[in-house]
């Protein structure tokens, strides 16, 4: 465990500050939709400690590859237009991790060959991989994650409604499900075959910049 703690500090530091931007692009997206209870309760910022969760901070130190923030209060009635805004407030967090992530392979393709092997080369990694992931997971369409919000722009009012009322009964147990048959499957779950999905557009960012296609976790 202690042999792994530089490599769990690591993975702690640059999931904080990529859930930190997620969460304050829902904010700032939301506010300038309208709805400012974010902003009221402090949430528009990226001040890491307004976003963190206490349970999703410590799994970070856990061998499990999952963590979270607190999710930004929205409050629909204050969003113009909240059946085309709400899946723009959705889709800010994973914007702002594609960005991020994107960000971080113009660092590689400018700094790698300098920091290869160092602790800078094993951050910028660490940096790539991790927003991608976290981009990714959260598109998937159920609930509580992005996904299930962004999806209803492309679905009619009728069944846009009917979608939301069935994910708000199911829950969060379609989530728990995939992810306890991810861990059984062995990379052969739902959730590894939402990555492959994405090779197609994720692969050829990473080749433009020169950075290894194996920093994309599908």
């Amino acid at each position: 465990m202690l042999d792994e703690l530089p490599i769990l500090l690591l993975r702690f530091f640059v999931l904080t500050i990529s859930l930190t931007f997620h969460e304050a692009a829902h904010a700032w997206v939301a506010f300038r939709l309208g709805d400012d209870t974010a902003k009221r309760m402090g949430r528009l910022s990226l001040n890491p400690l307004v976003h963190m969760d206490p349970l999703g901070s410590l799994l970070i130190f856990s061998r499990m590859p999952i963590g979270w923030a607190k999710p930004v209060p929205v409050d629909p009635r204050n969003i113009r237009n909240p059946r085309s805004g709400m899946p723009l407030v959705a889709f800010a967090g994973p914007l702002s991790n594609l960005i991020l992530a994107f960000f971080g392979c113009i660092l590689y393709f400018v700094f790698a060959a300098s920091v290869i092997g160092s602790g800078w080369y094993l951050m910028l990694s660490t940096f790539i991989s991790v927003n991608f992931s976290l981009a990714i997971f959260n598109l998937l369409p159920i609930q509580p994650l992005d996904g299930s919000k962004i999806v209803t722009a492309f679905m009619s009012d009728k069944v846009a409604d009917a979608f939301e009322a069935k994910m708000a009964q199911l829950g969060v147990f379609p989530l728990v499900a995939i992810v306890a048959f991810e861990a059984l499957g062995s990379g052969h779950g739902l959730i590894s075959l939402w990555f492959r999905l994405w090779r197609p557009l994720i692969h050829p960012v990473l080749a433009l910049f020169n950075v290894p296609v194996w920093l994309y976790p599908g």
